[in-house]
């Protein structure tokens, strides 16, 4: 009858235990999420503006606009203005496609090829579009 009290007491405590586990989570599990950082906005050179005044792209969406249309390669930029679109498809949904919903941030880029024709690439979250091509 003994051993029978100490299972009694051993299940108690063990019931005791998991209730207080469930009564305290740990961090982050009702915490709301934590509101994302800004990060700061990259350097540019001195005097490093786009026509128009807007900054220029970064590197890596200026690599992605000019490799969206090799027939004007080497490109130059001619305009180019921060933009932010609705979904994936970066303000150019392809007929009868589906976009995924989502506030994108990005650029649309004007570049000129050197026998003057000239196109618009829109990019944003690591994709680029051809607005209009040469």
């Amino acid at each position: 009858m003994r051993w029978a009290g100490w299972l009694i007491v051993c299940t108690l405590l063990a019931h005791a235990a998991a209730g207080l586990r469930a009564e305290s989570p740990g961090p982050g599990i009702l915490d709301p999420p934590p509101a994302p950082a800004a990060s700061p906005p990259a350097a540019l050179p001195s005097g490093a503006e786009a026509v128009g005044g807007d900054p220029l792209p970064p590197p890596e969406a200026l690599a992605l606009a000019q490799a969206a249309v090799p027939a004007l390669a080497p490109a130059a930029l001619l305009a180019a203005r921060p933009a932010t679109w609705p979904s994936a498809c970066l303000g150019l949904p392809p007929p009868g496609g589906v976009c995924a919903q989502a506030v994108v941030n990005g650029w649309v880029i004007v570049l000129a090829g050197p026998d003057g024709r000239t196109a618009v690439v829109h990019v944003g979250a690591g994709a680029a579009r051809l607005a209009e091509s040469p």
